[in-house]
């Protein structure tokens, strides 16, 4: 990017720092008819997180907190998801789903990007890293994810530079580019 585009998109760049992140997961969850309990599924591996007693916050006005009863493992071997139940007081409204966060006790110091740095895509996650006076989409592994930052587990270093915005108009051009000039809206 020359220096006049990048300041025509408002590029902004973040250093990969060392933190210590409180990773946060989420689910939806239902009301059990009938009673203060309510329900919701994850997959497996996430779920064994969500530990009885554990406090979980709820998005509801005012705020309300639950308390997780017990995890329901998979019946099968090949199912891949388990069912929380939780204990909420006051009961949730019947049919109304809420979304629910439990947040996980902040580990060691690892690498870490800002949370809009990360690119999702159908191929995986990516970052745009400098490379020199060029930015490169870079493939990294992810790790504990909070609200601002996400932990880069593999594919960058402590002290290298990434695109923190705007990260999604860097992915439409390089589309753009690699399909001839052409968006990916003009059919082909």
């Amino acid at each position: 990017l020359t220096d006049e585009m990048a300041r025509s998109i408002g590029l902004q760049t973040a250093e990969v720092t060392e933190e210590q992140i409180t990773a946060t997961l989420s689910l939806s969850l239902r009301p059990v008819p009938g009673g203060n309990e309510a329900s919701g599924w994850l997959p497996a591996v996430e779920a064994e997180k969500f530990q009885p007693g554990a406090v979980l916050e709820l998005a509801t006005s005012p705020s309300q907190k639950a308390t997780v009863i017990r995890v329901e493992k998979p019946a099968f071997a090949t199912a891949s998801e388990s069912e929380i139940i939780v204990r909420v007081e006051p009961p949730l409204v019947e049919a109304a789903e809420v979304r629910a966060m439990l947040r996980l006790p902040a580990g060691a110091a690892v690498a870490t990007i800002p949370a809009s740095a990360l690119l999702s895509t159908a191929e995986g996650k990516f970052v745009y890293a400098r490379n020199g006076k060029f930015f490169v989409r870079t493939p990294v592994k992810v790790g504990a994810v909070s609200a601002d930052h996400v932990e880069i587990a593999d594919g960058l270093y402590s002290g290298d530079e990434v695109v923190s915005t705007p990260v999604m108009s860097l992915w439409m051009a390089e589309l753009q580019v690699l399909r001839g000039g052409k968006a990916c809206t003009c059919g082909h």
